[in-house]
This record gives structure tokens, C-alpha cells and sequence, in this order.
């Protein structure tokens, strides 16, 4: 009886300590690129923080910081399956994933080279840089 409890404490302890890390940048992005594609505005969302900030690159404001400005941005968007993302190329560096990605809205294709700062497992920025 006491090794199926000390067996069942290390499995839930491992399982615990699991949930409290957090994931991998390159994890995170690509979760906000799947929900991206699915159009699931909520999934989409839970990869930012907070506070996400969004620019052009280097340091030009896209918007209002916030998850609030997200949505407001993407819901109509994800309502009408309008827009898709393919990824290209990635590459990651510490807490940034910088992706080779074309956005497709509206039948019409934009490249972009996007820099994402992960942490925490949130989205905490994103800079953009257009053709």
C-alpha cells in the first residue's frame, strides 16, 4: 500500500510540475498559428498576454496594446474564414521565434517576416515587418 501511494504521489507531482512550466516559445507560436487557421478566435487569444503590444517593425505601435484590441481586430475576420497564415521558415533565439509567413485575406497575399518575444508561455509582442 505504501508504494502505490509513493507511486501515485510521484505521478501527480511530476504531472503538477509539468503544468507549471511553461511552454516552449516556438510551442506557443505555433499554437497561435494553428488557432490562426482554425479561426478560433478564443485559442488565439490565450497565446497573448494581457499586455500583448503589436508593431511594425522596429518600433512603430500597430494599434492598442491589450488582448481587447485583438479581438476587435480578428473576430470579424475568424467569423468570415477569410484569412489564413502559411509559415515558411522558422527560427528561434531565447525567448523569439521569427517566422517566414505569407497571410492570405481576402484572397489577397502578404509576406511578412514576424519576430515574436515569448514569455511566461504568453505572446508578450510581436513585430511585423511587411514587403
Amino acid at each position: 500500500m505504501k508504494k502505490l501511494f509513493f507511486i501515485l504521489l510521484a505521478v501527480v507531482s511530476i504531472h503538477v510540475q509539468a503544468a507549471d512550466h511553461p511552454k516552449a516559445p516556438l510551442d506557443v507560436v505555433n499554437a497561435r498559428m494553428a488557432a490562426y487557421n482554425n479561426h478560433d478566435l478564443t485559442s488565439f487569444l490565450n497565446t497573448y498576454s494581457d499586455s500583448i503590444q503589436i508593431f511594425t517593425y522596429p518600433n512603430i505601435p500597430l494599434g492598442k496594446p491589450g488582448k481587447e484590441h485583438l479581438a476587435f481586430i480578428f473576430e470579424p475576420m475568424f467569423k468570415e474564414k477569410s484569412v489564413s497564415v502559411k509559415i515558411h521558415s522558422q527560427i528561434t533565439q531565447g525567448k523569439y521565434v521569427i517566422n517566414h509567413e505569407t497571410v492570405t485575406y481576402e484572397k489577397k497575399e502578404q509576406k511578412y517576416v514576424s519576430i515574436y518575444e515569448v514569455e511566461n508561455g504568453l505572446i508578450k509582442s510581436v513585430q511585423f515587418l511587411r514587403e
